[in-house]
């Protein structure tokens, strides 16, 4: 039996935030992470992320603050060079409600600003445009961060290839099994399972917390569109562009590409890679059109992922079952990148309390 203090089930991004926020706060603490595949390999290695500071609740705020907290002390310890470079970013928004609303929505103000001469990208009639902080995440870069830093910690173990079949209560935590036999113990376990957390059986098993708090609080996954764009000419200039009405963004990510977001809302779907619907790409085309330029693009690649998402649409810290401190981490919008830094402070600080007896 291996016993640990907090046992993390799920090596991607958010895990092994998580994992590293646990230890910077408590480095006495026994942290083991076990990934059923490779480090990044689920949810995380399809992601191309654009960090940009916006928030739609006062606790959707607190995350992102949290997050550049926890950026500026990550990077201050030991750099990770690639991980996260700065990105300039133009908002195009048509109205002044829409204006209005990003304004509210923001965490760091944007300022008014023309198309840029280098023709990185235009300006569409009936469109102004706002230029606002941004960053670009490159999750393999980050994983492989975060790996080297927790592997030098001594009380933290990274366990890859090991699939969590089961979850049991146990006197003063819970019990996990493995497929390969293996039998854990913990006083504290989070689920870092992203998409795959509402069909999780590991749940089954758990003293449930009760009311809407409780695993069945309604997590649901929505589908998520990604592609990846070539750029040629001025428009290959490293810069991000997005429309919030319109739920797309564009911005450079790894390797010279370009990633793209496109917002579409089907709900309740399984966690899996689906082809491009032919409405989807035609959004995207009409933007990069608008954009860019007609000629100056072409779609490499695209597939179709999800997200999960709370029913107020807030990313937050579920607690699955308390009487056993099991927690689970989901969120929306791509928090698995985009706020995973602020997901993994929150999360940190309650598992924290909830093992010195400060939260039920």
């Amino acid at each position: 039996m291996n016993d640990q203090d907090v046992l993390v089930v799920g090596g991607g991004v958010v895990g092994l935030t998580l994992a590293e926020a646990l230890t910077r706060q408590e480095p006495g603490l026994r942290v083991t992470v076990l990934e059923q595949h490779g480090w990044g390999s689920g949810a995380t290695g399809y992601a191309g992320a654009v960090d940009i500071p916006y928030a739609h609740t006062p606790f959707h705020r607190e995350l992102v603050e949290a997050g550049r907290q926890w950026w500026t002390e990550f990077e201050a310890d030991a750099p990770a060079p690639g991980a996260r470079t700065a990105l300039p970013f133009a908002w195009l928004v048509r109205g002044r409600e829409a204006a209005g609303h990003l304004a509210d929505t923001l965490v760091t103000p944007a300022r008014p600003v023309a198309a840029p001469a280098d023709g990185a990208w235009r300006l569409p009639a009936g469109t102004t445009a706002l230029a606002g902080e941004a960053h670009v995440i490159d999750p393999r870069r980050l994983t492989a961060a975060l790996v080297r830093r927790l592997a030098a910690r001594p009380r933290v173990r990274l366990v890859e290839h090991r699939r969590v079949t089961e979850l049991t209560p146990a006197a003063g935590g819970v019990r996990a099994a493995t497929a390969d036999g293996g039998r854990w113990r913990a006083e504290r376990c989070v689920l870092a399972l992203g998409p795959w957390l509402p069909s999780s059986p590991l749940r089954s098993a758990l003293r449930s917390a009760p009311g809407p708090a409780g695993p069945q609080a309604g997590v649901r996954t929505k589908r998520v569109y990604g592609l990846r764009v070539a750029l040629s000419g001025p428009a290959a200039v490293r810069y991000g562009v997005g429309s919030a009405e319109d739920g797309i963004f564009l911005f450079p990510v790894a390797d010279g590409e370009f990633a793209m977001s496109v917002k579409h809302d089907v709900w309740d779907v399984p966690p899996e890679e689906r082809p491009l619907p032919a409405d989807v790409r035609a959004r995207a085309a009409a933007f990069l059109d608008a954009v860019v330029g007609p000629g100056t693009w072409a779609v490499t690649r695209g597939r179709v992922f999800a997200d999960t998402y709370t029913p107020d649409a807030t990313p937050r810290l579920l607690p699955l079952s308390p009487a056993d401190g099991v927690f689970a981490v989901t969120g929306l919008h791509g928090s698995g990148v985009r706020l995973a830094a602020g997901l993994a402070a929150h999360a940190a600080r309650a598992v924290l309390a909830h093992r010195r007896g400060d939260l039920a």
